[in-house]
C-alpha cells in the first residue's frame, strides 16, 4: 500500500521591517510544542518553541520562566568548538546575555501568582552575522507565548536605536553599531517601556531622551507585527495555576503585623531589617500553625503565609515612602548612603580600588598583560574576535550572608559584569596609547543594592591606581521607583529614589542603573516589575541619576583625582620599538629558536610582534627590557657604511685583523687601515679578545665588510 503524504497546516505572513524581509511561520516545525514559531529576518532564521508545564509544583512562590538560547555553530556555517569535540557546549556569554534581555522584558507580563513553568527555547537555524540577535529574540518569544495561549499581557516589542552622522538608526547592523555614538535597546508594550540596555560614548541627555522617543515608536511597530500575525491563528487560552495569598489571608496577617509593629523596620540597614523580617515571618507562622495544619483551609499553606507576610511588609514600606518621602533607612528620596573609597588596597597587584556604599562593598583589581594576551571570542556570533579590555564580576554567597559554595559563574554575574564593562569601555585608552590587555575583576564582598554600579566605581578607582590613563573617570548609580498602580499597570502616583538599596529593590518597582562621566552617559540598564513605565518617569530618572552619580564621583575623586604617574612595582612595563617587517623572521629565528633563547635568558620577558613590525617588549624590570630591546635592535639592524662599533678582535693575520660586528658578521680591518704604527707581526700590537673601535668603510656585493680602526 503506498505511503500517504504528510499533511499539515501552515500559517505564515511576511512584513517589511526597516527595509528587511520579515516572516513568521507556525504549524510545520516542532508541532508538539505548545507553539513553535519559525522566524526569518533577512538571512537569520530562528525557531522559537514555547512549552508550559500543566502540573506545576503547588508550593512554588514564583514564576519558573526559563529562556534557553541555544548555541548552533552549524547555523553560522562553521564546525566550531574544539577539534577534539566539535559539539556545542556551555552557552557563550553572548547567548546568556540574549537570554537575560528576553527574560527581563517578558517576565513582568505574566499574571501575578502564576507558578506554571514556562520554557522558551530559541534554536538558531541560520544566521548571517549582520545583526545582533538579542532584539529580535524578545519579539519572537513574545509572539510565541501569545500564540501558545499562555496568559500574557503582550505583545512586547523591542528595538535597538543607533546614532550615526546625526541620524537615528533603527536596528543597526553590526557594522553600523561600531560607528554609532550609542546603542540603545528598549523593550515594552505600546506606549510604555519596561526594559532598557544601553552603551554609549558620553551621549548628551537631550539626545538620549530623543532616542527613547524613537525607540518607543519602533516598539509600537514591532507590536503591530505580532498583532497582525495573531489574527490568522485560532488560539485556545490555557488554564494556569496560581499560588498567592487571598485577601482574607492578607487581612489575617495585617491584624498580627500592625503598622505600629512594622514601624520597627524603618531606620535600619539591610542586616537588621532582614533579621526583623525573619522574626515577623516566624511569629506569624507560629500563630497560624493550627490553620496551616488544617487541610480544609487551603489558604493557610506555609508558602502562602510567607508570601502574605512579605506582601504586608511590602505594602507598609511602599506606602510609607510614597506618602511621606521617607525611605526604609529614613533617607530622603535624593539622599545617597555613606561612601568610603580607597586605592592601593593590596600589595603586588597591578591596581586595586575599594568602593563601599551603604551595605554594598566592591573590591576591584586590575591586571595588566601584554598586547597579545587578549581574550579570544569564538562562539556562534563571534569568530576569532580579540578583546583587550575585560571586566569580570563575582558575587559570592557570603556577600549576602548565605552559607553556600560557589559553583561557577551564573547568568546574573555575566550580565552585571558586562554592564560594568560597557560603562567604562569607551573611556579605556586606545591600543596605540596604552598597549596592554586589561582585566578587571570586581569582587562583591557585601551586597546592599547595586553591586554592578559599585563595580563601575571600584573599577574607575582601580584603573587610575594602576596607571591606566582612562580618558575620564566614570561613576554609576541605581535609581528606584515606588508607585501606586492598578492591575493593568496604570500609575497614579510615584516616587523616584536615588541610590536604590537592596530592600527597596525587593519591595519596589524599578532598578534603573545609569553610569557616565561628567560629560555624558556611558551605560544604562533598566529592570522593572511593572508592565511598563512612562516616558516622564524615564526622563526624570535620567536627570536625577546624572546628578546622583556626579555626587558620587566627587567623593571618588577626593581619593584619587587622576591616574597614578607610574606603574605599580609588579606591573609589567612595555616598551614599543619598530623594526622592518621583513626582519621579524630573523628575530624569531628558525622554529622560534632565537626569540625563545632571548626569553629564556631574560627572566621570561614577553615579546610580541604586529604584522607591521611593531614590537612590544614587556617585563616588570626596566633593565631587562632595555637589555632585550638592544638585542632585538642588534638582530634587526642592517650594517651600513659609516656605522661605528665597539668590536672584539676574533682573528689576527699578517694582512689584518678580523673583528666581530653585530648580526654575527665579521669585519676585516686591513693592515693599511690599522694606523701608522701597526707593522707586522700584528700580534705585537693586538691581542685576541681586545676591544677596538671601528668604522664600516665598505660592504661588497657578497656581504663582506671592510672596517677601519678609529
Amino acid at each position: 500500500m503506498p505511503i500517504k503524504k504528510k499533511e499539515f497546516t501552515v500559517h505564515a505572513q511576511a512584513f517589511d521591517r526597516e527595509g528587511k524581509h520579515l516572516s513568521f511561520e507556525t504549524g510545520k516545525l516542532a508541532v508538539q510544542a505548545d507553539c513553535s514559531l519559525k522566524v526569518q529576518l533577512a538571512d537569520n532564521v530562528l525557531l522559537c518553541s514555547t512549552v508550559m508545564e500543566k502540573n506545576p509544583r503547588s508550593d512554588s512562590d514564583f514564576l519558573p520562566l526559563m529562556i534557553d538560547f541555544r548555541e548552533s555553530f552549524s547555523a553560522a556555517g562553521r564546525l566550531g568548538w574544539a577539534a577534539y569535540r566539535r559539539r556545542e557546549g556551555r552557552p557563550s556569554d553572548q547567548s546568556i546575555l540574549n537570554c537575560r534581555l528576553t527574560d527581563r522584558a517578558l517576565r513582568p507580563m505574566f499574571p501575578k501568582g502564576m507558578i506554571n513553568d514556562v520554557v522558551i527555547t530559541i534554536t538558531p537555524l541560520a544566521i548571517d552575522h549582520t545583526m545582533d540577535l538579542g532584539v529580535e529574540t524578545i519579539i519572537w518569544c513574545s509572539l510565541s507565548i501569545m500564540a501558545a495561549g499562555i496568559p500574557f499581557d503582550g505583545p512586547v516589542g523591542a528595538a535597538q536605536i543607533g546614532y550615526i552622522d546625526e541620524k537615528f538608526i533603527i536596528n543597526p547592523t553590526k557594522a553600523d553599531s561600531e560607528k554609532s555614538l550609542f546603542l540603545l535597546l528598549v523593550a515594552g508594550k505600546k506606549w510604555s517601556i519596561n526594559m532598557i540596555e544601553a552603551e554609549a560614548n558620553e551621549v548628551p541627555t537631550a539626545l538620549l531622551k530623543e532616542a527613547f522617543m524613537v525607540g518607543q515608536k519602533a516598539i509600537d511597530a514591532s507590536c503591530d507585527f505580532q498583532i497582525e500575525f495573531l489574527k490568522q491563528l485560532t488560539v485556545t487560552p490555557k488554564e494556569i495555576t496560581y499560588n498567592k495569598p487571598s485577601e482574607d489571608l492578607i487581612a489575617y496577617i495585617t491584624n498580627i503585623l500592625t503598622a505600629d509593629k512594622l514601624q520597627a523596620l524603618t531606620g535600619n540597614t539591610k542586616v537588621p531589617f532582614n533579621d526583623l523580617c525573619s522574626m515577623y515571618e516566624k511569629e506569624v507562622l507560629e500563630i497560624a500553625k493550627e490553620n496551616i495544619g488544617d487541610k480544609e483551609q487551603s489558604d493557610f499553606t506555609e508558602t502562602k503565609v510567607k508570601m502574605g507576610v512579605f506582601n504586608v511588609i511590602k505594602y507598609f514600606l511602599r506606602h510609607r515612602t510614597i506618602d511621606t518621602g521617607k525611605r526604609i533607612d529614613d533617607r530622603d528620596q535624593k539622599d545617597i548612603r555613606p561612601i568610603m573609597c580607597e586605592v592601593g588596597v593590596l600589595p603586588r597587584v597591578h591596581g586595586s580600588g575599594l568602593f563601599w556604599r551603604g551595605d554594598t562593598q566592591v573590591l576591584t583589581t586590575v591586571t595588566l598583560g601584554g598586547p597579545k594576551e587578549y581574550l579570544i571570542l569564538d562562539d556562534m556570533e563571534n569568530h576569532n574576535v580579540h578583546q583587550s579590555y575585560i571586566h569580570h564580576y563575582n558575587f559570592p554567597p557570603f556577600s549576602v550572608g548565605e552559607a553556600k559554595g560557589m559553583r561557577g559563574t551564573g547568568r546574573r554575574e555575566i550580565g552585571h559584569g558586562r554592564l560594568a564593562e560597557k560603562a567604562l569601555e569607551k573611556m579605556i585608552p586606545s591600543h596605540t596609547e596604552f598597549p596592554y590587555t586589561i582585566r578587571l575583576v570586581s569582587e562583591c564582598l557585601g551586597s546592599g543594592g547595586s553591586t554592578s554600579m559599585g563595580s563601575v566605581c571600584g573599577s574607575t578607582l582601580a584603573l587610575m591606581d594602576a596607571w591606566v590613563k582612562i580618558k575620564k573617570p566614570v561613576a554609576g548609580i541605581a535609581m528606584g521607583l515606588m508607585t501606586d498602580h492598578d492591575d493593568a499597570g496604570n500609575i497614579s502616583k510615584y516616587i523616584i529614589l536615588n541610590d536604590l538599596m537592596g530592600t527597596e529593590d525587593f519591595t519596589g518597582d524599578m532598578d534603573f542603573k545609569v553610569a557616565g562621566t561628567r560629560d555624558g552617559v556611558t551605560a544604562i540598564q533598566l529592570d522593572t516589575k511593572l508592565k511598563g513605565i512612562t516616558m516622564q518617569i524615564i526622563t526624570e530618572t535620567i536627570d536625577r541619576s546624572i546628578e546622583g552619580y556626579n555626587e558620587i564621583m566627587d567623593l571618588m575623586l577626593q581619593t584619587i583625582a587622576e591616574p597614578n604617574p607610574t606603574l605599580r612595582e609588579y606591573a609589567p612595563k612595555i616598551q614599543i620599538i619598530h623594526i622592518k617587517p621583513d626582519k621579524v623572521r630573523e628575530v624569531i629565528g628558525k622554529g622560534g629558536d632565537v626569540i625563545n633563547g632571548i626569553i629564556d635568558a631574560n627572566d621570561g620577558v614577553k615579546i610580541d610582534f604586529d604584522d607591521d613590525g611593531t614590537c612590544y617588549v614587556g617585563h616588570s624590570d626596566q633593565a631587562v627590557i632595555d637589555k632585550v630591546v638592544a638585542i632585538i635592535l642588534e638582530i634587526a639592524s642592517d650594517l651600513e657604511v659609516g656605522q661605528e662599533f665597539e668590536a672584539k678582535i676574533k682573528r689576527i693575520e699578517d694582512y689584518g685583523i678580523f673583528v666581530e660586528l653585530p648580526k654575527k658578521k665579521m669585519g676585516l680591518c686591513h693592515i693599511s687601515n690599522l694606523g701608522e704604527r701597526s707593522t707586522t707581526p700584528l700580534t705585537a700590537h693586538f691581542k685576541l679578545g681586545q676591544i677596538i673601535k671601528v668604522k664600516i668603510k665598505g660592504i661588497d656585493p657578497d656581504g663582506k665588510v671592510a672596517v677601519i680602526k678609529i
